[in-house]
């Protein structure tokens, strides 16, 4: 297991240098992210069937600017992981990955107020900096890139570690303890998620014929989807 999150904390810290300080090659979109550590933990395809929903949840918040929106990656880090672990221990019904994507919701609040505390040191790395080259100090720019980069880097590990920590140790330990009843009240829930966020892509559309041709079109798979695991 050490080495799994030795590779979640690799994959995790680059996913999260994508998603502001650099390059943004939507490494660190949650389907991508949830993906990678749905394979790290044993289970791609569980980690993918929480990416999918995960992704038309946060779809339309973007860190764009000085927004700061709800750290999608680290709760597809945490769900990935969670979902991968508990395919292969309790294994992952409709109430159990319920759970887990209303679990990664509270995860993107929490890594949302740490990537504030993050820019907040980056805002005073680039004052710092400011002053220096001020004072005639030209390379004090290589020196604040790099040290942006890597505060954002060591950040991006540091939540790794924790969120995909937290998700094996949801899966092994608070998971089993809900029984029959409990799962079958999250698994009541499961059809509203993607169609939050089927929606939530709707009311950013600016094309209306399209949007609504996206929605329905959104609705239907997803209907069909969960009547084929009901009747499976």
């Amino acid at each position: 297991m050490v080495w799994r999150f030795l590779l979640a904390i690799l994959l995790g810290g680059v996913c999260y240098l994508d998603r502001t300080a650099a390059c943004q090659l939507m490494l660190h979109r949650p389907l991508v992210v949830a993906t990678l550590m749905g394979a790290v933990f044993g289970n791609m395809a569980a980690g993918t069937q929480v990416g999918v929903v995960l992704e038309l949840i946060y779809l339309a918040r973007l860190p764009v600017g000085a927004s700061i929106p709800p750290d999608d990656t680290g709760a597809a880090v945490f769900g990935g992981s969670a979902a991968a672990v508990a395919s292969s221990s309790i294994g992952l019904d409709a109430g159990s990955f319920t759970a887990l994507l209303l679990l990664s919701v509270i995860v993107a609040e929490v890594g949302k107020a740490a990537d504030r505390a993050v820019r907040k040191v980056n805002v005073r790395i680039a004052r710092i900096t400011a002053e220096s080259v001020d004072r005639g100090d030209i390379q004090a720019v290589e020196h604040g890139l790099l040290a942006g980069i890597t505060l954002f880097l060591v950040s991006g590990m540091v939540l790794s570690l924790a969120f995909s920590m937290a998700g094996v140790a949801v899966s092994k330990e608070l998971l089993p303890q809900f029984g029959p009843a409990s799962r079958g009240n999250f698994a009541i829930l499961l059809p509203a998620l993607p169609l939050l966020g089927a929606a939530s892509v709707y009311s950013c559309s600016r094309t209306e014929r399209t949007a609504a041709v996206f929605f329905l079109t959104m609705a239907a798979v997803f209907g069909g989807t969960v009547l084929f695991r009901w009747s499976a």
